[in-house]
């Protein structure tokens, strides 16, 4: 680990299916705090057969620092460019068993949700699916903008709960609005009576998502 790189070398984990034998993937970014083995107890709601789950680490368990919509300065931007890259080496392992960007949805809760989100606007093109759940992009909720190219289609998925703490309902559309005009088949959630949790319609989205790319 290095201060220009805090996540290199970082552990990567994977459940479901042996990569040899998967036919789609699922990379699942974990929050703040957390780490892979917290974030794959996910795959208890969501597992579909002949997928491979793969969960990178944050260094530190902390992808980056401060809050969703704090500007982007130089070292949260450094940060971001780490994750990124532990990203590209989970997909950089998805790719290695022969599965196809197409055939595989990112995921991402809280600050994983910004790395997610990140990624697929730094890299666009078209993937099996993207999911955000109780997060969005980095930076002020007014100020957030598209980048270049397309995600041809791509599904993403936006959910949020109407109590949660830590990232408002404008912020997450914001964030879906950035997606739409990047040419995401965006759905964007709101769910009543929770906060910074996945609740059972985000479990629900995203197993319909996997579905679609599950043989």
């Amino acid at each position: 680990m290095t201060d220009l790189d805090p996540h290199a070398d970082e552990p990567i984990r994977t459940a479901g299916a042996p990569p040899q034998a998967a036919e789609a993937a699922v990379v699942l970014l974990h929050g703040r705090g957390d780490a892979p083995a917290g974030i794959l107890r996910l795959v208890d709601d969501i597992y579909h057969r002949d997928v491979v789950y793969v969960a990178p680490a944050a260094a530190g368990r902390v992808w980056y620092p401060g809050g969703f919509a704090e500007p982007r300065t130089e070292r949260r931007v450094a940060y971001l460019d780490s994750a990124c890259g532990q990203v590209d080496a989970a997909l950089d392992l998805v790719d290695e068993t022969g599965i196809a960007p197409e055939q595989t949805v990112l995921v991402g809760f809280s600050q994983g949700a910004a790395v997610a989100t990140e990624y697929v606007t730094r890299r666009p093109r078209r993937y099996g699916g993207l999911a955000a759940l109780a997060g969005g992009l980095l930076g002020p909720t007014d100020d957030l903008s598209a980048h270049d190219g397309s995600l041809g289609g791509t599904p993403a998925f936006c959910g949020v709960g109407e109590a949660d703490p830590h990232v408002s309902t404008d912020h997450v559309a914001a964030t879906g609005a950035v997606l739409d005009a990047m040419d995401a088949a965006v759905t964007v959630e709101t769910y009543s009576g929770i906060g910074h949790v996945i609740g059972d319609g985000e479990v629900d989205a995203l197993n319909g998502m996997i579905s679609a790319v599950a043989p």
